[in-house]
């Protein structure tokens, strides 16, 4: 699986807080040794079909070359060495994934930072907790992106010129984002997103990526993917006291959903297609429901493979 589902995650990086209780609750690594710790139950399990998320203690021999990675990659993000550090490989049914988390701990035994990597070994996310920006000292844009690259780079990372960076107005820092292609096509919404703190230091790294069906061995235009979008439309609309307009046409790739189609719902997650993304703006009565939406149309044989919707 080499999607992004993990705590860290683009488009929700859970509270440091949070991370760090749920890294506590797991196994510690000290001293070359792992001592597996109790997992809380549920009280609301009654078998083993009800579980949730599921921690597997990792093994300090075993595992060796996944911690000899997340060392790496501390360091590469200027994060802090713990005193002591705790893994376990997670099977998230909430997020429906799977993948392996480090945790490192200070003398007090407070949670310095959190590391995920996916099922090979690649970097999911990453994002310290021991300290707050240095007051007074501030970076501007460049020195931002450049920190950011530099040390994604070093994580083991592929990026290039950034795709955007935006000053973040919570911390006085910036966000620097890289956004996902394949063959020169926009995977919609995964990116590698990296927090940099107002000083410079790296605060959080961020990457989502979807596994990706093969490219359609023949594409249909865009003036038929419009065609194919206005018939669905006209049929959605009539007699409703409602119209749209088309406002752009993007190829993207995209995953496969359920906002057209009641029987996919709980559906198994599919691997993203490409296809013609079909921006609409309703009007009428349709326009107090709903303010924007967007149809999938597979750039392969023209079917409707879901959509968005912007209430």
């Amino acid at each position: 699986m080499t999607k992004m589902h993990a705590s860290i995650r683009t488009k929700n990086v859970k509270s440091a807080a949070g991370l760090g209780v749920v890294a506590l609750t797991c196994l510690a690594v000290s001293a070359g040794h792992i001592a597996a710790a109790p997992r809380p139950s549920d009280p609301g399990s009654s078998g083993p079909e009800s579980v949730a998320r599921v921690e597997v203690a990792l093994d300090a021999n075993a595992d060796a070359v996944l911690l000899t990675r997340e060392g790496n990659t501390r360091d590469a993000l200027g994060f802090p060495v713990g005193v002591k550090r705790i893994g376990h490989h997670v099977l998230d049914g909430f997020e429906n994934a799977e993948y392996d988390e480090v945790t490192e701990l200070d003398t007090a035994g407070n949670v310095e930072s959190v590391t995920q990597f996916d099922s090979k070994g690649r970097l999911l996310g990453a994002v310290r907790m021991d300290a707050a920006p240095v007051m007074g000292i501030r970076v501007g844009q460049d020195g931002a992106v450049k920190s950011a690259q530099r040390s994604v780079l070093a994580a083991g990372l592929v990026v290039g010129t950034p795709s955007s960076t935006e000053a973040d107005q919570a911390t006085g820092g910036w966000t620097v984002h890289w956004a996902r292609t394949q063959d020169g096509v926009r995977v919609r919404g995964d990116e590698t997103r990296v927090q940099v703190w107002s000083d410079g230091r790296i605060q959080s790294v961020a990457r989502a990526e979807h596994d990706l069906a093969a490219a359609p061995v023949s594409r249909i235009g865009s003036a038929t993917a419009r065609q194919i979008a206005a018939t669905n439309l006209d049929r959605w609309f009539a007699g409703r006291n409602s119209g749209y307009a088309v406002q752009k046409l993007d190829l993207e790739w995209v995953g496969p959903n359920a906002a057209f189609d009641p029987a996919g719902i709980g559906a198994a997650e599919a691997p993203y297609r490409l296809a013609w993304v079909t921006e609409v703006k309703p009007s009428g009565d349709a326009a107090n429901a709903v303010w924007l939406m967007s149809l999938f149309v597979d750039a392969g044989d023209g079917t409707i493979i879901g959509g968005d919707f912007v209430e």
